[in-house]
Order: C-alpha cells, then sequence, then structure tokens
C-alpha cells in the first residue's frame, strides 16, 4: 500500500481474526495531516505556555483518536 503523507508504513498481518478495532485510525492521521489541522491548532490554540507535557496539536489529536476510537474520558 503507497503511503506518502506520514512517516510510517502499514502493514498486513496474517491473522485469524484479520483486523483490530483499532486499524482505521491512522487514517485518520492521514486525514489529519491533510486538512492541514495541526497548524490550525497550534495558530488558534494557546493554552500550553511552558515547555512541560504534551503539545496543544498532541492533547487535541489524542482526544479526537480517543473518541473516534469508542473511548471515554470518565
Amino acid at each position: 500500500m503507497t503511503q506518502d503523507i506520514l512517516p510510517f508504513k502499514y502493514e498486513e498481518e496474517k491473522t485469524e481474526s484479520g483486523a483490530t478495532a483499532l486499524a482505521g485510525l491512522p487514517v485518520y492521521l492521514d486525514l489529519a495531516k491533510v486538512l492541514g489541522l495541526s497548524e490550525s491548532i497550534q495558530k488558534h490554540l494557546k493554552i500550553r505556555e511552558n515547555s512541560q507535557g504534551w503539545t496543544d496539536v498532541q492533547a487535541v489529536m489524542s482526544l479526537i483518536l480517543l473518541n473516534l476510537a469508542g473511548g471515554s474520558l470518565f
């Protein structure tokens, strides 16, 4: 499978089950990259002011992926 946007490659693993429930999440990372979501978050969201902890982009993207995976914060 050809990929050019993100620095990882998809690999197919032959198993009995076929796929995991979270196998589609990297596609959303590709979409976010193409749409320029990281740049938009950096431009409009200025919550983190020091150099410790997650960046604003990391925090927002983790919450988006958590939601897409069916997770919950509580």
